[in-house]
């Protein structure tokens, strides 16, 4: 689709500036393991891995608090929103070193090449801005599944530490049906697939309602 003799791409990656991660609604897990590559999902496989390791070994020190058992259902719900925006809060910081940021700088710069020029853009450049948006696709979808691991590995951890499992929580105190380094990496998963719902939620309530 062209703009004033120039190209224009989709909302996602409109403009010549790089999009904030913040302003991206972004896919979901489920949809970017689809599109993701396998490097990418290799590593966040290999994240949550590491992460049921140092849970393993948390718990196995017998380092682990005692379990946290909320009174009901509600409280085990409050506790997975707090916990999910804590993990989603202190990854904040380091997005800007998960993949992506290449490939949206490079959609950026042939964008703005191809719009510069006077006789209007011919179908080689139209072909680059499609290949170069394929391109931000693909490393969003790595960048998402990559993030999920990074926060389910850290869930996980945080979760045998501080003594919060969410099936036992759920299931009584007395409940024994897996082992509690197995809950928390239960616990670190749908913790770590939540914070990207969670982020959404937050940033649209910063952002405010929008405008009409």
């Amino acid at each position: 689709m062209s703009t004033g003799g120039g190209i224009a791409v989709s909302p996602v990656n409109a403009g010549a500036a790089t999009p904030r991660p913040e302003q991206e609604p972004g896919p979901s897990v489920v949809a970017a393991s689809q599109q993701a590559g396998a490097g990418a999902v290799v590593a966040g496989f290999g994240l949550i891995a590491v992460g049921a390791v140092a849970g393993w070994a948390i718990w196995r020190s017998g380092a682990s608090a005692a379990k946290i058992q909320p009174e009901d259902t509600t409280g085990v719900f409050l506790t997975l929103l707090v916990f999910a925006a804590a993990v989603e809060r202190i990854l904040e910081p380091f997005s800007r070193w998960l993949p992506g940021r290449a490939a949206e700088a490079a959609l950026s710069r042939t964008v703005t090449d191809v719009n510069s020029r006077v006789d209007g853009p011919t179908e080689a450049d139209r072909e680059a801005v499609a290949v170069a948006t394929a391109k931000v696709a693909r490393a969003k979808a790595n960048r998402t599944i990559v993030a999920w691991g990074l926060a389910s590995g850290m869930a996980t951890v945080a979760s045998s530490a501080g003594g919060f499992y969410v099936l036992h929580a759920v299931a009584g105190a007395d409940w024994n049906g897996i082992a509690v380094w197995v809950d928390a990496v239960v616990t670190g998963v749908m913790v770590g697939s939540g914070t990207k719902p969670l982020h959404d939620l937050i940033t649209r309530a910063q952002n405010g309602p929008p405008s009409p």
